[in-house]
């Protein structure tokens, strides 16, 4: 809404509180005279000493108050013109009801006050710090409503940034681990090195396409999955029993992109290239309306625990996690054989955190 549209709103509702008042008032003071003839007066009268207020109130909210908050300014000279502003408006105030509206508007129907009055005059001053109070009241709140917009969307560009970080983080890793795969088939001069490369592109298209979206969906966070599962096949077949099951309720449901494959990576580096027994790794993702599990274990050497080895995606995770989802857990469990971990996320928590 626009800003003048505000303060004419404003304004016209202190108008309506004001002349209800003096309807009010006028009909205590003035029991015995018609409404009808006096409802021209009763709507005058708050315009006049409405006046005064309305000035004052705009002095303090673009220079009384800026003055005060400038700290250039002496506080002693801000003060000081605040003072002269708001006893000239009294002054304005009083005049204008003694003089306009005791004698013209209402024609002398009330009873002579001096003009001066210390009980009229403490009337003045309230309605007139009332008025001001109001409106600096509503500047300071819609102050504070913007510094608190600009720190959040501050907050947002920090998080998204952070997030952005940690999805580009995985990357080289990522890079890293698979181009070590591929090179151990390039040494063995092994037949399927070519087909490695083009799983490598598939997956490379996906980071540089989609990983960058806020939310894909569940589907195409998979079928990545699969395409890497794959690729790590090529290098550990017979090797390495591999099981991933999943029910998906629906697979168009959106989730961050680059959640699950720290979880994976993990589990062939720690599970299978370090192990020296025969190598399994278990994955279970399952998907019901908002909620989302995914579990993974793995085979593990019994002296060298995963735990103890490199946990840079594990840490990522948790992180994007914090950053995504107001509502998850992770739970890591271990024994001499296996490592585990269990994953739960309310879908609809996305963005709340």
């Amino acid at each position: 809404m626009k800003r003048w549209m505000l303060h004419v709103g404003f304004w016209l509702s202190y108008l309506a509180l004001c002349i209800l008042i003096e309807y009010m008032w006028v009909r205590v003071a003035l029991p015995n005279e018609p409404v009808g003839a006096l409802l021209p007066h009763i709507f005058m009268a708050p315009i006049f000493t409405s006046t005064p207020e309305i000035l004052f109130a705009y002095y303090m909210l673009y220079r009384g108050s800026e003055r005060f908050m400038n700290p250039a300014v002496p506080h002693w000279k801000s003060i000081t013109e605040i003072l002269v502003m708001f006893a000239l408006g009294v002054m304005a105030v009083r005049l204008t009801t003694h003089y306009v509206l005791g004698h013209v508007a209402y024609g002398g129907r009330f009873a002579e006050t001096r003009i001066w009055d210390p009980n009229v005059i403490l009337r003045v001053v309230l309605f007139l710090g009332f008025s001001s109070g109001i409106a600096l009241s509503i500047k300071s709140f819609r102050r504070q409503v913007a510094s608190r917009d600009r720190e959040n969307a501050l907050m947002r560009e920090k998080l998204s940034t952070e997030l952005k970080m940690l999805r580009n983080q995985l990357h080289p890793h990522f890079l890293f681990n698979t181009l070590n795969n591929i090179y151990a088939l390039a040494r063995k001069k092994s037949d399927e090195a070519p087909e490695a490369v083009m799983k490598l592109s598939e997956l490379l298209s996906f980071i540089l396409y989609e990983a960058g979206r806020d939310s894909i969906p569940i589907a195409r966070e998979v079928n990545f999955l699969d395409d890497y599962i794959a690729l790590e096949r090529i290098r550990y077949t017979g090797r390495l029993s591999i099981e991933f099951t999943r029910q998906i309720d629906n697979p168009d449901q959106l989730i961050a992109p680059l959640l699950l494959l720290p979880l994976v990576e993990n589990a062939f580096k720690h599970g299978i290239s370090e192990t020296r027994f025969d190598s399994f790794i278990r994955m279970h993702l399952e998907q019901k309306q908002q909620h989302f599990n995914f579990m993974i274990e793995n085979s593990m050497e019994r002296d060298k625990p995963a735990a103890t080895t490199g946990n840079i995606g594990l840490v990522n995770i948790q992180r994007q996690l914090q950053l995504t989802y107001k509502t998850h857990y992770i739970e890591i469990s271990e024994t001499e054989k296996t490592y585990k971990v269990s994953l739960y996320i309310n879908l609809d928590s996305y963005g709340k955190a």
